[in-house]
């Protein structure tokens, strides 16, 4: 009896080491037809990544500038997509005159020169904000982009209208029922195929959004989501080559960097 639970104790540990093994190892670059370059935000000004809140103001410990482009802005995305994006990654608010602007914070006093709560303003005073404002990379010395964001807050409607052959992945800041209403009304009048292009996320209200624009895809963006997929995926893979229902039908967002230590 002793000798057997001994050989199972080896064979699951051999088990166990192989499956690490296979998970952990640098498998090569999927073929770039296999998987979606989302650039997040667009081309944007970088910042560390460690000891984040949703306090942190991003726009104050910013690398030291690389280039000029400013996150969610049309000429941020253009250059995402001239350097191979397959899909540019967007966050709205609705506005207090029921517009969708594009813009990622909760507030304006991080990155703008405007104050108070983003969704309690007009889309003609966002708009009227420099973008550019907030952004220093050593402690407030110097901005490098303030001055240079003035009127680049855009509407969801321009941005599209911008790129109407081009994917998006809608991020829901707001994520409230009268924001997703708003943003299902916009969507039914743009075309079939240009809504096919667009990914939503929203965590809850997808499936209401999805209800009126059933060309919109899931994106699964938040890290529960992602961790319940993967979990399943990776077991699935492993022991019958089969995707799992919760991964199907949707887009998921995994950092680039990630890609070669998920097999298949």
């Amino acid at each position: 009896m002793k000798r057997t639970l001994k050989k199972v104790s080896v064979a699951l540990l051999l088990l166990a080491i192989v499956l690490v093994v296979y998970v952990l190892f640098p498998w090569p670059m999927p073929p770039a037809p296999s998987f979606a370059l989302v650039a997040h935000r667009g081309v944007h000004q970088t910042f560390p990544s460690a000891g984040l809140t949703n306090e942190t103001c991003t726009a104050r410990i910013i690398y030291p500038p690389a280039h000029d482009f400013i996150e969610n802005t049309i000429p941020s995305m253009r250059e995402a997509f001239a350097h191979g994006a397959t899909a540019v990654e967007l966050d709205i608010h609705r506005t207090a005159d029921d517009q969708i602007v594009v813009f990622h914070d909760w507030t304006l006093d991080c990155r703008t020169n405007g104050t108070g709560v983003t969704n309690e303003q007009t889309l003609a005073y966002l708009q009227s904000l420099d973008v550019g404002h907030g952004y220093t990379a050593d402690g407030g010395k110097t901005f490098p982009p303030r001055g240079t964001g003035f009127g680049m807050m855009k509407s969801l409607p321009e941005i599209l209208a911008t790129f109407p052959d081009k994917r998006f992945v809608i991020d829901d800041k707001d994520g409230s029922e009268a924001t997703r209403r708003l943003l299902a009304e916009f969507l039914v009048t743009v075309p079939a195929e240009q809504r096919a292009r667009i990914s939503y996320s929203g965590g809850s209200q997808f499936a209401a959004l999805h209800a009126v624009v059933p060309e919109v895809d899931p994106y699964l963006f938040n890290r529960r989501e992602i961790e319940a997929c993967l979990g399943d995926f990776l077991i699935r893979m492993l022991f019958t080559g089969t995707l799992p229902e919760r991964c199907r039908e949707q887009t998921i967002g995994i950092p680039a960097a990630m890609l070669p230590s998920i097999p298949g």
